[in-house]
């Protein structure tokens, strides 16, 4: 057990690390899916690139769950950010070098980077018992939520202004890339993991599957985190498409709408890392779900209503967007504090792989379904349709099954 003080500095340590390892992903993110529209015509290529994520996913898993567990996590972690940095090193030697080879380095760099984000997230997402005590879990795993939507509010910006200023040298990135990973790896390494791996635990599985199958709690939350990643491509896919082709609205309106949904999550996610521990995390994200589908359902029927005036649309949208990230800060924080909670220690990286891969794959089969639904019906079908599926999926989940999730 840490001291508190102790405790309390390494929250904030790991925050931090969080904080600069997600600013520079984003910033690369963004920069390198705009080279690849300015650079290439193709839409395949640019699709190529975010089907890249998954499909790294899937590889990795099957190993990723031989190691996870049985390995010093901080050395697990340290390993992805040393993986980056060569990574990034290798990319920028040879790209100077290769003008006929630009597209395979991107892909290379692409990879690497994927595979060390899903080594880094698997075993960080794992070993917040082993960096914080219990009573700090909540607001550690607030200030991931805040972290991650800071990043992607002000990453997008800086990325822009940095293309803008350097007139699209490429090379900036890369430096600001390995800039933010050797902080983040120097960061990681201050971190004191307390040793939690031994394996005398009655609870060990050797197989995850069976493990989680046998927990009809653990099971249901697993599949609640992927039902709301994939039912939020909804709002992702559709909204966007909704103000640009369907309702005409401005660029700024489009670009306030978005970041609307990191605000929302930004506050919320402070509101709960200063609110008391939950008596009943699972409990509280389930009860959420109501209103989540309810938002479906009212930007449905908004669609479907007579109002035609673009200032009106653009203010609801907005307000809307604010609410849903809200919204998502809440589902998402108490369901990641009960799974550290429940889940015993030398099984957590064995289980989060298998969260994690699971939301990876039904990513892009989401996108490729609400692509073609948003494409052949009326986007107002689409959101109340979404709506009731996931009212009935997941609202009515644990009373169909008869489980009581106020136990967790």
């Amino acid at each position: 057990m840490l001291t508190k003080q102790k405790s309390k500095g390494q929250l904030y340590i790991a925050s931090i690390t969080l904080l600069v390892a997600n600013f520079g992903s984003s910033i690369f993110s963004f920069a390198m899916g705009l080279f690849l529209l300015r650079q290439y015509s193709s839409a395949s290529i640019f699709g190529i690139s975010q089907a890249i994520g998954p499909i790294v996913s899937l590889v990795i898993a099957p190993i990723l769950r031989l190691v996870i567990d049985k390995i010093n996590k901080k050395q697990i972690i340290l390993f992805s950010q040393i993986l980056s940095i060569i990574g990034l090193i290798f990319f920028a030697f040879f790209i100077v070098y290769s003008d006929n080879q630009t597209l395979l380095l991107v892909i290379f760099i692409l990879v690497v980077l994927k595979l060390s984000d899903q080594i880094f997230d698997v075993a960080y997402m794992s070993s917040a018992t082993l960096i914080v005590n219990n009573a700090d879990i909540q607001k550690l795993r607030s200030y991931e939520q805040m972290v991650s939507s800071f990043s992607s509010i002000i990453g997008p910006i800086i990325a822009a202004i940095l293309f803008s200023t350097f007139n699209m040298n490429f090379g900036i990135f890369i430096i600001t890339e390995l800039i933010c990973e050797i902080c983040a790896l120097l960061s990681m390494w201050l971190i004191k993991y307390t040793d939690k791996t031994s394996h005398k635990n009655i609870a060990y599985e050797r197989n995850e599957l069976t493990y989680i199958f046998k927990d009809k709690l653990l099971l249901f939350a697993i599949w609640f985190g992927c039902a709301i990643n994939f039912f939020y491509i909804v709002f992702s896919i559709g909204l966007p498409y909704v103000q640009i082709h369907v309702l005409k609205l401005p660029n700024h309106v489009y670009a306030l709408s978005e970041a609307a949904v990191s605000i929302g999550i930004l506050i919320a996610s402070y509101v709960l890392s200063e609110r008391s521990k939950f008596r009943h995390p699972l409990y509280i994200s389930w009860k959420m779900t109501s209103i989540f589908s309810v938002l479906f359902l009212l930007m449905g029927m908004f669609l479907f209503s007579n109002v035609h005036s673009k200032f009106v649309f653009s203010i609801f949208i907005i307000i809307f967007n604010f609410i849903t990230g809200i919204m998502i800060a809440l589902l998402n924080t108490p369901t990641l504090v009960w799974l550290t909670m429940h889940v015993p220690e030398n099984m957590q990286g064995r289980v989060f792989n298998v969260s994690r891969t699971c939301v990876q794959v039904l990513i892009p089969i989401g996108i490729i379904i609400f692509s073609f639904c948003f494409d052949k019906l009326n986007p107002g079908t689409v959101f109340i349709t979404s709506g009731v599926l996931f009212f009935v999926l997941v609202v009515l989940y644990p009373k169909f099954f008869k489980l009581d999730i106020k136990k967790g």
